[in-house]
């Protein structure tokens, strides 16, 4: 494997359009970074190694507690790269998968910390292509981290998301399928954001079926209710994911209203004794 001056550069472990993703350790601090380079395939393709310095260039100039840090940036025999925090944590869609769901104050903890990302996105122009579990990173139980690369794009970018669906289908706003819904914001972000939180205090997604199925129901608004099938959570979880998760955009929440919203729910007295949810195992 090439050297690169000041970290350790391991095996790679993914791949995608423009690069190659190596396990890396900053030596100076003995940390564990990530390390994505563009592959030598494409080191003559002139739209490869535009597309990965200018996603390069969007996350470079990113800094929030809950958006992955980029560390550093380069170039090495030819071929630019980009160094970011380690992206080896859980997801939260491992936390999902797991027997024992994440606690109420979890679930509005981490749904709180991926708003404020949202908002600092919103603030900048960007919006973020894919919001969903396996996206968001869990150095910390209650501390999440939005992977950046290849998923933060500018506002300008997103009617695209239409023509070429990019959301999963399990937490996609109406606007991304009907354009008759006024144009894609960053509060398509913020429905993704109701569903993702629905879906922590479910232990499931808002609508069933494949992809296609679950992106018609959203554009439908045929969602199954949080309180038939939690009954006895809060009225406030009820009112919070339903304001998140509105299928009107105009009345849903912008991102600085979700993180409002989410902090009064997280502060609030009542919500003292964790409810927790174990999953039913289904008979063989």
């Amino acid at each position: 494997m090439r050297v690169l001056d000041g970290f350790r550069i391991g095996p790679a472990f993914a791949e995608d359009r423009t690069g190659t993703f190596h396990k890396a350790v900053q030596t100076r601090l003995n940390r564990p970074v990530t390390l994505k380079i563009l592959t030598a395939e494409v080191r003559d393709d002139a739209r490869a190694r535009e597309l990965f310095l200018e996603e390069r260039g969007i996350v470079s100039g990113l800094e929030h507690p809950n958006v992955l840090l980029t560390l550093a940036v380069g170039e090495v025999d030819g071929l630019p790269y980009v160094v970011t925090e380690s992206i080896a944590d859980a997801t939260l869609e491992d936390a999902l998968g797991a027997e024992e769901l994440p606690s109420e104050t979890t679930a509005v903890a981490i749904a709180t910390g991926i708003a404020r990302a949202l908002d600092y996105l919103g603030k900048r122009g960007l919006i973020y292509k894919n919001l969903r579990p396996g996206n968001i990173l869990l150095p910390r139980p209650a501390a999440p981290k939005l992977l950046t690369f290849r998923n933060v794009r500018a506002v300008a970018e997103a009617p695209r998301f239409r023509t070429a669906p990019v959301q999963s289908g399990a937490y996609c706003a109406p606007e991304l399928v009907r354009d008759d819904l006024g144009p894609v914001t960053i509060k398509a972000n913020v429905y993704a954001l109701g569903g993702i939180l629905y879906h922590m205090l479910a232990g499931a997604p808002p609508v069933d079926g494949s992809s296609a199925e679950a992106r018609a129901a959203h554009a439908a608004g045929r969602l199954r209710a949080l309180k038939d099938v939690r009954p006895f959570l809060r009225d406030r979880a009820y009112a919070t994911v339903g304001r998140l998760l509105s299928h009107d955009p105009a009345a849903r929440p912008g991102p600085a209203e979700a993180v409002a919203m989410l902090e009064e729910y997280a502060n609030d007295p009542l919500v003292t004794n964790p409810l927790r949810t174990r999953r039913k195992k289904r008979r063989r």
